[in-house]
């Protein structure tokens, strides 16, 4: 059951296909984040949040109009989604959320936002082109006893009976296990952490604190 990993960041860089993906995604983001918001709302975490992978902002939104007292720094690689989560972004979020363009594999590009209390990426680690780097990069923007959040798909064996080239059973394809999501995590000396599986079971979340 070999990762198959999946190369179309180029993808998002076009205005078409960021807007096909902004339509999508204002359909299916109930669906799609439930569990993660729900959970995020549970932990109730006070202070500067940065989101790693925005798109075009959907999320960050959401997030922001339930946690009111939040900063919300929000970083993507696409400068087309950047432009159309500024363009979407309602004027009462304006002043708690910044759009920025940057990349979790690359440091330089996101470490002048500070340090924050939580930090959290959704469906992205399976995109990012080192993982083991980017969630170092990120674990060290963290304050002390600070939270790193991770949400993404799960690579489950069933899938590679299925000879569909549909984009997310090829998302699943390129999604990490948990074994090896632990051995990256070993290799950074990140040892605070746990891995749950999440129904329908190729669903994952990271929580990591410092």
């Amino acid at each position: 059951m070999e990762r198959i990993a999946e190369d179309h960041q180029d993808y998002f860089f076009d205005i078409n296909n960021a807007n096909k993906y902004l339509n999508d995604a204002k359909n299916a983001s109930k669906a799609r984040f439930s569990n993660f918001l729900s959970s995020l709302k549970t932990l109730d975490i006070k202070g500067r949040y940065l989101e790693i992978g925005s798109g075009p902002g959907i999320l960050t939104q959401i997030i922001a109009a339930q946690h009111p007292d939040a900063e919300i720094i929000a970083y993507d690689i696409s400068p087309e989604m950047i432009k159309l989560a500024q363009q979407d972004l309602s004027e009462m979020l304006k002043t708690k959320i910044t759009y920025k363009i940057g990349d979790a594999c690359d440091i330089n590009s996101i470490k002048d936002s500070g340090k924050f209390d939580l930090i959290y990426s959704t469906f992205t680690l399976h995109h990012w082109d080192n993982a083991e780097l980017a969630i170092k990069n990120l674990y060290a923007l963290l304050n002390d006893d600070g939270l790193l959040y991770i949400y993404d798909l799960k690579r489950v064996s069933w899938l590679y009976c299925i000879k569909s080239k549909n984009g997310f059973f090829n998302s699943i394809r390129a999604a990490y296990r948990p074994s090896e999501i632990k051995t990256m995590l070993h290799k950074t000396g990140i040892t605070n952490y746990k891995i749950k599986t999440i129904f329908p079971f190729f669903m994952q979340s990271v929580v990591i604190t410092k």
